[in-house]
């Protein structure tokens, strides 16, 4: 009963600050740190994350699992059953046996370390699709559904296939060059909703043109199993 109405509490002490978490708080790993700005919002799914940042307005729908993940831009769309930061290197393969019966009740001892995936800004990541752990996925690259990435994905670069490889690229050099350099996703929604979104070329003459660079004030959290807090706002 305690549990139900702190998991409850919780849940409607985010959504009064712009975040929606389906996740129980209390079903987040033991020591793990979650940390929200505004308008993300994350479905029901798994999570063996030891630290994540998740930025404002991302998506990430349910059955999808946050592994070995450690950043998730703005303003990326996450389907379903996405797995991200996927263990690489679980088992010994240059041992006699892939099996663990050689280092559970022995004196062997096998450890596999590996960094965890990073996710940039805009990103799109179709359903089913799987990330392996120490892998990054550049601001603006499309992840085509069940496609299994095992090596950086440049910038605004389209990916499909296991492995996945490239298929093209979203926009010209020059255009990808001007977005990176914009920072657009800096900016408060408002502005942007004002710009020529559906034409990037005339997009980036329009930010030049502002008179002044206002950046967006996001409200962040942080939620662990012990509870909920709010940090400073971020702007980056």
């Amino acid at each position: 009963m305690i549990t139900a109405l702190k998991v409850a509490y919780y849940r409607h002490w985010l959504r009064q600050r712009g975040v929606k978490l389906s996740v129980d708080v209390t079903d987040l790993p033991k020591k793990a740190v979650l940390r929200m700005e505004e308008g993300c919002s994350i479905g029901k799914v798994e999570t063996t994350f030891a630290d994540l940042q998740v930025g404002a307005m991302t998506y990430i729908r349910s059955d999808s699992e946050l592994q070995n993940v450690s950043k998730i831009g703005r303003f990326c769309s996450i389907s379903n059953a996405v797995v991200i930061g996927q263990e690489k290197a679980g088992h010994p393969l240059n041992w006699v046996s892939s099996h663990p019966m050689q280092y559970t009740g022995t004196q062997l001892h096998y450890s596999a370390t590996a960094a965890p995936a990073e996710v940039g800004h805009d990103v799109w990541i179709g359903r089913e699709a799987m990330i392996l752990e120490g892998v990054k996925i550049a601001t603006g690259a499309v992840v085509a559904t069940r496609s299994v990435v095992t090596r950086d994905v440049p910038p605004y670069c389209i990916v499909a296939g296991s492995p996945a490889r490239i298929v093209r690229y979203r926009h010209a050099d020059h255009v990808i060059a001007g977005l990176l350099e914009s920072a657009w996703w800096e900016l408060p929604v408002d502005v942007l909703q004002r710009l020529s979104l559906d034409v990037p070329e005339r997009f980036l003459d329009q930010l030049k043109a502002l008179s002044s660079r206002e950046l967006a004030v996001y409200r962040q959290v942080e939620v662990s199993r012990q509870g909920c807090r709010e940090l400073r706002a971020s702007t980056n």
